[in-house]
């Protein structure tokens, strides 16, 4: 059984604060000086949580942990088909792994081989 880390969204509408608290082992990706889009932060979330990432970091990286540094350093696609992506997700209204990877994997050209 893989275990993985789980990337989530927070959208800052759920929850009227001016500041959020969030544990010292919890990475997040954030803009300076103003918010992600809807898209852009489910296109995130999906290709982090998406089998074709967790190969790769795992293939590269050696294990499932992702440290900050290691976040600062991994190579992101385009912002522009990140958001393609949040945007098929959000379309679908299919948040389910299957459709992510799917979905992940058609922005890449992979097909998905059922053994």
């Amino acid at each position: 059984m893989k275990i993985k880390s789980l990337a989530a969204p927070y959208f800052s509408n759920f929850v009227k604060a001016d500041n959020i608290d969030v544990e010292n082992k919890v990475n997040y990706i954030y803009r300076s000086n103003d918010n992600l889009d809807r898209n852009e932060v489910v296109g995130l979330c999906a290709l982090l949580n998406s089998d074709l990432f967790d190969n790769y970091f795992r293939t590269f990286n050696g294990n499932v942990n992702v440290s900050a540094t290691e976040l600062r350093n991994m190579v992101f696609p385009p912002l522009d088909i990140i958001k393609e992506i949040g945007n098929k997700i959000i379309l679908s209204n299919d948040y389910q792994m299957e459709n992510v990877n799917k979905i992940v994997n058609e922005m890449f050209q992979f097909e998905l081989v059922s053994a």
